[in-house]
């Protein structure tokens, strides 16, 4: 059985010979990483184009997350995640985590290059 065939009907899943999860749990994980990056490489597309369409006028002011995610039309969720792990520039100012415009829209210029 493939994951394909478990992911159109993961009741199938019951079925399985105890013998070959192991395998199928790798090929999931592969997938999973696989689709975190594609995930990663379609936000930053879109991102950066929304960066290029608009101007700002104040580049040197400090962004909240919830600022920064409706700015560009994502889940305030995935900003947060994404200064967590380190990929988007951002200031720590005690427990707050801010972020500057320009250093955003330079981050995801350079990882949309990187992608395309």
């Amino acid at each position: 059985m493939t994951i394909d065939e478990l992911v159109s009907d993961p009741s199938r899943a019951k079925g399985l010979v105890l013998e070959s999860v192991p395998e199928l749990l790798t090929q999931v994980a592969s997938r999973v990483a696989a689709l975190k990056t594609l995930e990663g490489a379609l936000l930053s597309l879109m991102l950066s184009q929304r960066i290029a369409a608009r101007s700002f006028s104040n580049t040197s002011a400090l962004l909240a997350a919830p600022e920064l995610a409706k700015l560009f039309g994502v889940p305030e969720s995935w900003v947060r995640e994404q200064a967590r792990l380190g990929n988007l520039p951002s200031l720590k100012l005690g427990h707050y985590v801010r972020f500057r415009i320009e250093e955003v829209e330079r981050y995801l210029t350079e990882r949309a290059n990187q992608a395309a």
